[in-house]
């Protein structure tokens, strides 16, 4: 805990500084691949896991899940009191 005078600590160093540019530079793609990439993996993971709950747990045809009349059907029977 005690650096003593006149000691500096690492990240308050030129050195430190300017890897830390660098890196900020080379690092944009990375970052723009991760904010693009998370939305596609959470989409395919959704469509997957209704697949699954769909087709395996609920017994139906697998394809109904990408039929829009069977959310339709779905919505009827949730709100059908509601009206």
């Amino acid at each position: 805990m005690n650096q003593g005078k006149g000691q500096r600590f690492p990240r308050d160093t030129q050195e430190v500084t300017q890897k830390e540019r660098v890196r900020s530079g080379k690092s944009w793609p990375l970052t723009l691949a991760k904010i693009l990439l998370l939305p596609i993996l959470l989409f395919f993971s959704l469509v997957i896991g209704l697949m699954i709950g769909y087709g395996s747990l609920g017994d139906k045809p697998t394809a109904e899940v990408f039929d829009l009349g069977t959310y339709k059907h779905m919505y009827d029977l949730l709100f059908s009191d509601t009206q």
